[in-house]
């Protein structure tokens, strides 16, 4: 009930910092909503149905290309940030808030939508098909990088500076420089990987979870407390930064009780060599 919560407090983030915040004032977003907000500006077709079509497209081509887990957890914020979007629009449609300065318009309206779709990776989601783009382009050019989402939105800043002016323009690119800050902040943190010591009293369970829920290997350690003296088994394992929010809550619905100690890795040589 937690995480559904979450989810939908993430979700209404998202939508008020772009119905309140951003499509008022004629700025654009990152990623699909920044293709669907630049839409709305030229022909005025509503933003959360270009949203839902764009990610539908998208949806479909990547699933011939890419394994249906590394999709799966962009499915559902995909679906309800539009139907969000679509409802706010009714609820505020005879709102006009109007913050006093351009720079609290612009920082209110990064700050909660970064927060939104940084909140939505910290639930296991993943906040926009962009980022399933760039592990596209990656699996075929062989080079991994966040550059891929940032050219596209450089493109529609160019676009948007045609259509309107520099000073809109410059502030739609401040808005989606935040938003994508607090994303990169959640979604990758400042290292590669995670490691993981586990001590549990449900072994098996959480060993079963990590190797044939998240696929990840992993080595268990003899150890010792001490002050009780007690043996106990520790079980180590590294894991991608995505999945960091996925082991330590799955870790804490199997055994609430199990001690887990989390440092950064900034390396991994051999993963599964034992």
């Amino acid at each position: 009930m937690k995480k559904w919560l979450l989810l939908i407090l993430s979700l209404e983030l998202i939508a008020i910092s772009y119905i309140v915040f951003i499509i008022p004032n004629g700025f654009i977003s990152f990623g699909v909503e920044g293709i669907a907000s630049l839409i709305y500006r030229i022909n005025g077709v509503n933003p959360a149905i270009n949203i839902i079509v764009i990610n539908g497209i998208l949806i479909l081509l990547i699933s011939i290309l890419l394994d249906f887990n590394k999709i799966k957890d962009y499915i559902i914020p995909a679906l309800l940030i539009p139907i969000f979007i679509f409802i706010n629009m009714f609820l505020f449609k005879n709102y006009d808030i109007k913050l006093p300065e351009t720079s609290i318009t612009l920082l209110v309206a990064g700050v909660i939508g970064g927060y939104g779709y940084s909140l939505l990776y910290r639930l296991g989601y993943g906040a926009s098909i962009i980022f399933l783009l760039e592990e596209l382009a990656g699996k075929y050019t062989k080079f991994h990088s966040k550059v891929y989402s940032w050219i596209l939105d450089i493109i529609l800043i160019f676009i948007l500076f045609a259509i309107s002016n520099y000073r809109i323009a410059t502030y739609s690119f401040i808005i989606i420089v935040i938003i994508k800050y607090m994303i990169t902040k959640a979604r990758f943190g400042i290292n590669d990987s995670k490691m993981f010591y586990i001590i549990t009293s449900k072994e098996s369970e959480v060993k079963n979870y990590i190797l044939h829920v998240l696929g990840y290997e992993l080595t268990v350690l003899e150890s010792r407390g001490g002050y009780t003296k007690h043996k106990n088994k520790v079980l180590l394992t590294v894991i991608n930064r995505n999945d960091f929010y996925k082991l330590k809550t799955g870790i804490k619905e199997i055994d609430n009780k199990a001690f887990i100690a989390i440092t950064d890795t900034y390396d991994v040589i051999n993963g599964k060599s034992f």
